[in-house]
């Protein structure tokens, strides 16, 4: 039960935190709310996956390990100041 009480206040506090930083203005945005369909352009010199969504590239990080051609469909997401590709 003690560990139930204190996960329920860490959850709390995580929560005031988030309220706080969005009315302050600090919590980072994403161009878009959720997921969307972007488009593999290609890996950049570092490895960072470059995708476009509505004619802008986003530098992502990539989640697979899957060689896939330019122009395939790839959910782009946002979480946390990093933007997320998955295919």
């Amino acid at each position: 039960m003690d560990l139930i009480n204190s996960l329920k206040e860490i959850s709390t506090a995580e929560r005031i935190a988030d309220v706080e930083r969005r009315d302050k203005g600090y919590l980072i945005e994403g161009d878009f709310d959720g997921s969307v369909t972007g488009y593999w352009v290609r890996l950049d010199e570092s490895g960072a996956g470059i995708v476009t969504f509505n004619n802008k590239e986003y530098v992502t990080e990539t989640i697979g390990f899957v060689s896939v051609p330019k122009g395939t469909a790839i959910e782009l997401s946002f979480a946390d100041g990093t933007y997320y590709s998955k295919y």
